[in-house]
């Protein structure tokens, strides 16, 4: 083998990785964050509501610890810097805005989305729902389970509504359900921090009565009463 032979080998082999890095670059560093970008745009936003009948709702008021939490009635929005909204009571509506319950990690957000794309949710051609969700009532005895889904441009809801009768169980209710819907309400309520043991009002916490010396007394003349 020549010295020019060899010299004209490795000019070769620097020209052909010198071409290479920028592609393998791009590769390595676009392919996680464009799959990133797909799961959680700047755009995206998850609402999620769960509305119940006067009737069903009675029933649950009764006993709240016996029915699972995607039966009980909430609402919970989630945006896209992560703020989650988030607020449990009869009294809520598909239009309400909910206070701020806690922010969420980016990885949380991903992990939510990606969860949702798994449940079949995420695609927008799953959208069963087109009307003005603020017009959904449920009777005496139902529950209407709804997801309003926002990214990349489109929006899409999923409306999932069952009857309760009053000789149900809390225990059957399972079989009226929609498995997906329930998994997905399920994640948005843990993230929430609220589960099926809902919090315990009955705890006395301590009440203090002695709260220190009157900061304003030295502002007050001698022999003027307090008040």
């Amino acid at each position: 083998m020549t010295l020019s032979g060899s010299r004209s080998r490795l000019t070769f082999s620097l020209r052909f990785v010198a071409a290479c890095l920028p592609l393998l670059a791009s590769t390595a560093c676009s392919s996680p964050s464009g799959s990133i970008e797909r799961a959680v745009p700047a755009d995206a936003v998850i609402d999620a509501t769960v509305l119940v009948g006067d009737d069903l709702g009675r029933r649950i008021q009764r006993d709240p610890g016996a029915w699972p939490v995607q039966l009980r009635p909430a609402r919970a929005i989630i945006l896209p810097d992560g703020v989650l909204r988030a607020d449990v009571g009869a009294d809520l509506r598909v239009d309400d805005r909910p206070g701020v319950a806690r922010h969420l990690y980016r990885s949380q957000l991903e992990e939510l989305w990606r969860g949702l794309d798994d449940l079949g949710f995420g695609d927008p051609a799953v959208g069963d729902y087109d009307g003005n969700l603020g017009r959904l009532v449920p009777d005496d005895d139902e529950v209407i389970q709804i997801l309003a889904l926002q990214r990349g441009g489109r929006d899409w809801a999923i409306v999932r509504r069952f009857e309760v009768s009053p000789d149900t169980m809390p225990a059957e209710v399972a079989a009226l359900e929609d498995a997906r819907m329930r998994s997905a309400i399920r994640r948005l309520a843990a993230l929430a921090w609220a589960f099926d043991a809902p919090p315990d009002d009955t705890v006395a916490f301590p009440e203090r009565y002695d709260f220190g010396p009157d900061p304003w007394a030295r502002y007050r003349g001698p022999g003027k009463a307090d008040g």
